[in-house]
């Protein structure tokens, strides 16, 4: 891919993806837009899909390719696709998932990270083509930690470690949990680095539902994803990113990956956004 020069005031380009379980789809729409443009990032910042993401991109794959990964993934057949998803499709996301009987999470989490090693061709962070940074929270003493270096995977998984679902991750002696526990969005890792920071929020819209009462599961995800918004809010007054993106999503939950195209068509006003504020920033 042909890389367009910056201007002078702007050369460093960090990308910040927040968290967001299924949401985080989304991402995939942003950096087809940085490959549109030809925009290559100097530093990524992911927490829990968005470092799945961010692992994915770093290692050399392309949004369209990532984008094709998913339909790969949830359309096992061509002719099958009508843009309508039926039962096979949620079978076979489902078959992501690994019962876990730890009482500490209801997943492993070891089949998502066997599904990313089979696309990401790097087994730790130096052999990355972008810098990455990863975040997890340290369930001990109850900081951010911040992967740079080492072994990739291991990483993010600990970063995917959503609390009561995912069993946490024992990495150096430390007990580990979702980087969204601390940081949901990272986009602060890389304002000292870069000159112009793009942070992307897939935290969705939470919309009150009077017919429905709320499982116990629903509560307690929800409980985390309040915790979250709650925090960007808090961060944005302070310390806002360059360039902030939060796509419309809605009706999506936390696992739903089988609602791609729901994803891809409620994230594409964002994508528009970007891509015109991009231009005018880099005068392009």
């Amino acid at each position: 891919m042909k890389w367009l020069r910056r201007t002078p005031k702007i050369q460093k380009i960090g990308l910040a993806l927040g968290g967001g379980g299924a949401r985080g789809l989304a991402h995939i729409q942003v950096l087809e837009t940085l490959d549109e443009l030809g925009i290559r990032p100097y530093r990524i910042a992911g927490t829990s899909i968005g470092a799945v993401m961010g692992a994915l991109y770093a290692s050399g794959l392309a949004g369209r390719e990532m984008r094709d990964l998913v339909y790969h993934w949830q359309t096992p057949r061509p002719e099958k696709r009508h843009g309508i998803l039926d039962r096979r499709d949620l079978r076979r996301w489902a078959s992501m998932l690994d019962p876990s009987f730890d009482r500490s999470g209801l997943f492993k989490g070891e089949k998502i990270i066997k599904f990313l090693s089979d696309y990401v061709k790097c087994t730790t962070f130096e052999e990355l083509k972008i810098p990455l940074y990863v975040t997890a929270a340290d369930y001990g003493d109850a900081s951010e930690v911040v992967f740079k270096s080492g072994d990739l995977l291991s990483a993010v998984r600990a970063s995917i470690a959503i609390p009561g679902v995912f069993t946490p991750v024992e990495r150096d002696g430390n007990l580990l949990l979702d980087g969204g526990v601390v940081n949901p969005l990272p986009y602060d890792l890389l304002q000292d680095e870069c000159d112009l920071v793009i942070a992307v929020d897939v935290g969705g819209v939470r919309h009150a539902d009077e017919t429905h009462r709320p499982s116990f599961f629903d509560t307690v995800i929800g409980g985390f994803e309040i915790m979250e918004a709650s925090m960007i809010r808090d961060r944005l007054k302070s310390n806002p990113p360059d360039i902030y993106l939060r796509p419309d999503i809605r009706n999506v939950g936390l696992l739903e990956f089988h609602k791609a195209d729901q994803i891809f068509h409620q994230t594409q006003p964002v994508q528009n956004e970007l891509r015109q504020r991009l231009k005018a920033a880099l005068k392009i």
